[in-house]
């Protein structure tokens, strides 16, 4: 459908709206304005880099409904859009929540909530499934859940205002990393609340709808394991130092970096065709010394999406899952699958 390509934009006297949807995920903008006639108009997508680029002063619009064009000037920049006729566009029907079935979260809290999941989803269209962050309500409990099947995040929200009844939805994470974007700007309380076929998210002037994903999402209840054989405390800074020096000569699709234990050093290591790299770090640790290859990409992704001071690791021998977490924040895990070498 060439009109999905497009922006809507609508006014009447008190607001203009701005929308746009690619079946997958739809979002409407509602600005305060003050016009004579209603009007609306299909805009090309160009318009974003325009109104992006213009001067910091007041912008005018006017619209010439006949001929549908739109002439859009700020400062001394004058330009004029050619638009098209909006009644093939798909209009983006607001869902309106059920009783005593919505989260209100602050902006801020739900962009880092977000970032903190949203990396370990898959881009692969071949697992649909975990091409989406799995969001599941029960009662007063929220948990994020997000897999590539080589590593999870499983992220756990209580509070005793939220009264759902037990449901699963299955977001896609392409559109939560939008939404994110949209989350950089914005400091008032977000609304969550699930849809019959969608999740919504509104702000006072946003409304933002994911179409969920029809696939079963697995139980990830029996991957994470009860008991570690080996924890360690670690500077984040001085861990993220260390790996990004180690990822340089790293190679392969895996990128794979030895994470080796002794007594309270902990070695980052690498070799490749490309050279070898070794440097230790001071650790706090308990339990058993331990050596394995892990990813650097899948390190590095859990030390950039949160500011801790120190990160927790724990490890469950050779073979086992290598698990991040955050000091003072159970709710959070991290779990990535070790390399197996030869």
């Amino acid at each position: 459908m060439q009109s999905l390509e497009n922006i809507l934009l609508e006014s009447d006297s008190q607001q203009l709206v701005l929308s746009s949807t690619n079946l997958e995920l739809s979002i409407k903008v509602s600005l305060p304005y003050e016009g004579d006639e209603p009007g609306s108009v299909l805009l090309p997508p160009k318009l974003t880099d325009i109104v992006r680029l213009l001067p910091e002063q007041e912008v005018q619009l006017d619209l010439d409904q006949d001929n549908l064009h739109l002439s859009l000037s700020s400062g001394q920049s004058r330009y004029n859009l050619f638009g098209s006729d909006p009644a093939d566009f798909p209009r983006v029907e607001e869902l309106l929540p059920g009783s005593d079935s919505t989260i209100t979260i602050d902006a801020p809290v739900l962009r880092d909530l977000l970032k903190m999941v949203v990396f370990a989803a898959s881009t692969e269209e071949t697992r649909p499934a975990f091409n989406g962050i799995l969001f599941e309500f029960d009662g007063g409990r929220w948990n994020l859940i997000s897999s590539d099947t080589y590593r999870l995040v499983f992220k756990s929200l209580l509070d005793g205002d939220w009264h759902f009844e037990p449901l699963r939805c299955l977001a896609p994470a392409r559109a939560l990393r939008e939404f994110s974007r949209i989350l950089d700007l914005e400091q008032e309380e977000v609304v969550i609340y699930p849809g019959k076929d969608h999740l919504v998210f509104r702000l006072p002037t946003v409304y933002f709808a994911a179409r969920l994903l029809n696939e079963k999402y697995p139980d990830i209840s029996s991957v994470i394991p009860e008991h570690y054989s080996t924890r360690i405390f670690v500077s984040r800074h001085e861990l993220t130092d260390a790996v990004s020096r180690a990822a340089l000569l790293a190679e392969g699709i895996n990128s794979a970096i030895q994470l080796s234990l002794s007594e309270s050093t902990l070695f980052v290591r690498v070799s490749s065709q490309i050279g070898r790299m070794e440097e230790s770090l001071a650790v706090k640790k308990e339990g058993e010394e331990v050596e394995l290859y892990i990813n650097s990409r899948f390190v590095m992704d859990i030390l950039k999406a949160t500011v801790s001071e120190e990160i927790i690791i724990d490890f469950h021998g050779k073979s086992g899952p290598v698990v991040f977490r955050l000091p003072g924040d159970e709710s959070y895990l991290y779990l990535v699958l070790p390399i197996k070498m030869n």
